[in-house]
């Protein structure tokens, strides 16, 4: 959850320094841009506050989507076309998960949980795909600024 405050904060406040941001001075400006921060910001705080309400061990895969979402932020210098490509890859990721949840054994135990899986990661890679969806707008309103001046 630090790990997405700390993107999130770095993303929405960042001067347009270009070595680490890019093109992200006049993105960040951007209701686009900054609905995509606050739309990955939700996702990841539900991710932590349902995988802490649900406690049952097997969180590390939920948080590992956090991780990557700061790692791919960082990776693409908060620019939003390479912002967008994090969040596809995160709901990818997310899928996979819910494949690997609902296949597992224990899993098969419990009353409904294989349909209440899928239904909740369902919720969540729509999230991660309206993020997605803000960030490459940001983006294409980022290119056509570039292309105008």
């Amino acid at each position: 959850m630090l790990v997405i405050l700390a993107c999130a904060t770095t993303a929405l406040n960042s001067t347009g320094g270009e070595h680490m941001t890019g093109s992200s001075e006049r993105a960040s400006g951007s209701w686009n841009y900054r609905g995509g921060v606050a739309v990955a910001f939700v996702a990841s705080f539900l991710t932590v506050w349902t995988t802490i309400v649900r406690d049952d061990g097997g969180g590390m895969g939920f948080f590992m989507l956090i991780m990557a979402t700061g790692v791919g932020w960082f990776a693409a210098w908060f620019r939003p076309a390479g912002m967008a490509r994090t969040m596809v890859g995160v709901a990818i990721m997310q899928a996979l998960l819910c494949l690997a949840y609902v296949t597992a054994p224990s899993t098969a135990s419990l009353p409904g949980g294989a349909s209440r899986i899928m239904l909740w990661s369902a919720v969540f890679i729509m999230l991660w795909l309206t993020s997605a969806a803000f960030f490459r707008a940001a983006a294409k309103q980022d290119r056509k600024a570039m292309a105008t001046a």
